[in-house]
């Protein structure tokens, strides 16, 4: 009767705790080695690895950052005060998430949108225990300041407070316009061609028609978080454009055009302009720290060219040097409008842009287009 008692205790003790079973057994040098006999389903407590998110905490709390989309008629009325959402999951050998629990919460609105952004999450890269996936339980907390206004939250200052002007969803230095633009100009006729047969004097030398600009300020709206959003902001310029003959400008009220000069040999015939240019461009970073963001920005920008002149330097035949300048309309377009893209990586890029309109009044001379390309330096922070 005492061994039928014990047998049954035993019995029901190994049925109760099936889950952490394991047998010892010995290897060949007679160490003994534990082996698990649990199912191949149930959770790994103590997996050799972790799982984690695709790319790291960095991504994670960007993915967060850029997917915590709060409702129109949300009343903003939780403060900055390291308010948490705890939440729970598992991680499946496939690294899909499961079983979400919010473990401790803030408020009915804040949890089911934290549920959701972990739902919107691609798959993690699974824990590991001796080489092989297995699933495991993850714990995540969610700061929603950090959700909302981003990791950085806590670094500023109340200056850059501020200078981010945050309550207007406004972003100074996030664009990619503000810094230096370099470029060369090459006139395009209307059939974007380089050659103006019947009118040579518009074939200018792309090499020495040298623009500069310098783009003050830059001002992001964002659309999406840090990633996407619009970008204006002013610019101050000097373009150069070099032709490639000896030809002076000549104009009446209603036309514009150039005389072949036969005594002189120029060594400089340039027309200069003086802009400011305003952008309104769709500006997208891959990344919210600028230096580390890949960019793309395309749009338009609209120019006032508020002045103009031809300047002519050579040689007289008595060995005297000139330098002759012609400051004149040239009945040149006063306003202008360029498509622009713009690419790169952190503070240096590449441009391209091209005149929607023509150079000149109509009807004036032939249309002439300018293209440009270059490189900028960017300011942004």
């Amino acid at each position: 009767m005492k061994f039928l008692l014990s047998f049954s205790c035993i019995l029901s003790i190994s049925t109760l705790f099936a889950q952490q079973v394991g047998v010892i057994i010995g290897d060949t040098a007679g160490a003994p080695i534990l082996v698990s006999i649990a199912p191949p389903d149930s959770i790994v407590n103590f997996p050799d690895t972790e799982a984690q998110y695709p790319g790291g905490p960095d991504s994670l709390a960007e993915f967060i950052f850029v997917n915590f989309i709060l409702p129109d008629d949300d009343p903003m009325d939780i403060e900055f005060n390291d308010d948490h959402v705890y939440l729970s999951f598992i991680v499946e050998k496939d690294g899909s998430l499961t079983d979400i629990v919010v473990e401790k919460g803030v408020n009915v609105l804040y949890d089911s949108i934290c549920v959701a952004v972990v739902k919107l999450m691609p798959n993690w890269v699974p824990a590991q225990k001796n080489g092989i996936a297995v699933r495991s339980l993850m714990r995540l907390p969610i700061s929603i300041d950090d959700a909302i206004m981003g990791t950085d939250i806590e670094d500023f200052s109340e200056e850059e407070w501020m200078e981010e002007d945050i309550d207007e969803g406004r972003k100074f230095g996030k664009g990619h316009w503000a810094g230096f633009d370099i470029y060369m100009s090459q006139f395009m006729n209307d059939q974007r061609e380089m050659q103006f047969n019947n009118h040579p004097y518009w074939e200018n030398n792309e090499v020495k028609s040298i623009g500069l600009n310098y783009n003050i300020f830059d001002l992001k709206f964002p659309i999406i978080g840090n990633n996407l959003g619009i970008t204006t902001g002013i610019g101050i310029g000097y373009q150069s454009y070099s032709l490639r003959n000896n030809y002076v400008f000549q104009h009446t009220a209603d036309t514009i055009f150039a005389v072949s000069d036969t005594i002189f040999d120029f060594k400089t015939n340039k027309l200069n302009v003086g802009t400011i240019s305003i952008p309104l461009l769709l500006d997208y970073s891959s990344n919210k720290k600028f230096e580390k963001s890949y960019f793309v920005a395309v749009g338009v920008i609209g120019t006032y060219n508020y002045s103009t002149k031809q300047r002519l330097t050579g040689t007289y035949a008595n060995g005297d040097k000139f330098d002759n300048a012609t400051i004149s309309s040239f009945n040149m377009n006063r306003l202008t409008l360029d498509a622009t893209a713009r690419i790169g990586y952190g503070h240096f890029g590449m441009f391209v842009s091209y005149q929607l309109n023509t150079m000149f009044k109509t009807d004036h001379t032939v249309a002439v287009y300018p293209f440009r390309i270059g490189f900028n330096v960017l300011f942004g922070s």
